[in-house]
């Protein structure tokens, strides 16, 4: 495949990051080390973006820092601190993405960006939707993720400088009853916000 072929192939798949994978089954190669020699070869070129270790962009797409958070670490969705932030309840922006998975917890540098990946239990992961283009937790969820990991002392947080006025204080409350832990329902109750 010529380099402008390439480049209306990958564009025309609609995707704004590529695995190493997804680059074989676009453009039709069967060979692993084929693959990743045409991988360096679009980078090279100027077409692809490496982001990390086998992960690659558009070069002049670069995705946002959540949607690679997304994509990094399956499955996850944006919470804690940069949900926070992302919602205006914490004023400033954190310098690593946060995010929670089902899977163990993970840390992964990509470019000069920190991606965490906090372990929620299967039971806990929900309460998340699509918003332009990338997964996050609601408000109120992200809310709940952060002040469990507080009651577990695996995240340190300041309430005094919340800014809570978008939460919806009902489902915040209702999404705490489906917490079955005494630490996290005595820590969310001293918190006195609902």
């Amino acid at each position: 495949m010529k380099k402008l072929e390439v480049l209306l192939t990958l564009q025309k798949s609609k995707r704004d990051i590529f695995s190493l994978n997804d680059l074989k089954k676009l453009l039709r190669i069967e060979n692993n080390n084929t693959a990743y020699v045409q991988a360096n070869r679009l980078t090279s070129d100027g077409i692809l973006g490496r982001i990390t270790k086998g992960i690659y962009c558009l070069k002049d797409t670069r995705p946002g820092d959540f949607e690679t958070a997304n994509f990094l670490y399956k499955p996850s969705y944006i919470s804690l601190e940069s949900a926070l932030a992302y919602y205006g309840i914490l004023i400033q922006t954190p310098l690593t993405i946060t995010s929670v998975t089902p899977k163990r917890a993970k840390k992964i540098h990509a470019g000069n960006r920190e991606f965490t990946y906090s372990h929620l239990d299967q039971k806990y992961y929900s309460g998340y939707i699509r918003e332009q283009g990338f997964i996050i937790a609601t408000p109120e969820k992200a809310l709940i993720d952060t002040i469990f990991f507080a009651g577990y002392g695996r995240t340190v947080i300041h309430p005094e400088e919340w800014v809570l006025t978008s939460i919806d204080k009902k489902r915040l409350k209702k999404l705490s009853e489906k917490i079955e832990s005494r630490i996290f329902r005595n820590y969310f109750k001293s918190l006195n916000i609902c």
